[in-house]
């Protein structure tokens, strides 16, 4: 991450992306392009996140990961050595992953790059298909679970919000960043539609609420703590 721009690197802004309207970009690697939501340039700090579209038939040369990659498939299937995954699934590898990205009939990730915080990531593969959600009431919703850091810094959810719900005000004590998969989320300061991807500060409040339809999202808190 090193070689490229800062980009959205201010952890003090509120940053809303709504990427269904931006342009995909080329990359200078052929057969996928991007659209690119936020780079830290930092040794320990460290981070890129991006929307990857992966062309019918790309595969990419195998890499040994400095970093810590997780990714979510949002469209399509991708494979990289260690597996193959569907759409709605999350994996993360660790730092030291050996990987060979593919995909044969093409595919949309939303991915993050991070220098780890720890040295001990673990590999994971979630399917949300194929596990039982959570119930979360009191958010009018219910969850997948991703990860939950022992030490209260990372945490991070696949969350599936109902009609016509109005979550109370709060704030996230560690920041929060999110990614609309399905639907529709309002607050005060925005609509979010799909593809849309903002991040909050720490301790910037909102009351986000649906209408007439589920709205899916991505949810993740922590990666604030800079």
């Amino acid at each position: 991450m090193s070689t490229k721009q800062q980009f959205n690197a201010n952890p003090d802004e509120c940053v809303v992306m709504h990427t269904n309207e931006m342009d995909w970009e080329d990359t200078e690697i052929g057969g996928v392009s991007q659209k690119l939501l936020e780079r830290i340039i930092d040794p320990e700090k460290g981070r890129e996140t991006v929307l990857l579209r992966f062309a019918a038939g790309t595969t990419l040369e195998a890499e040994e990961l400095t970093e810590r990659l997780d990714f979510f498939v949002l469209e399509g299937n991708y494979a990289d050595g260690t597996g193959e995954y569907g759409p709605r699934t999350f994996v993360r590898h660790p730092a030291g992953t050996r990987h060979t990205p593919s995909s044969k009939g093409g595919c949309v990730l939303y991915a993050k790059r991070r220098n780890p915080i720890r040295d001990n990531d673990e590999h994971m593969v979630i399917d949300t298909n194929a596990v039982e959600w959570t119930s979360f009431p009191h958010r009018g919703a219910d969850v997948v679970h991703f990860y939950r850091d022992p030490h209260g810094i990372e945490t991070s959810r696949y969350g599936r919000i109902y009609p016509e719900k109005q979550i109370p005000e709060h704030d996230h004590a560690m920041g929060e960043e999110t990614l609309i998969v399905d639907g529709h989320l309002m607050d005060e300061h925005d609509t979010y539609g799909p593809g849309s991807w903002f991040r909050f500060p720490i301790g910037v409040p909102h009351a986000p609420y649906t209408k007439k339809e589920d709205c899916t999202l991505l949810i993740r808190d922590g990666d604030l703590v800079w």
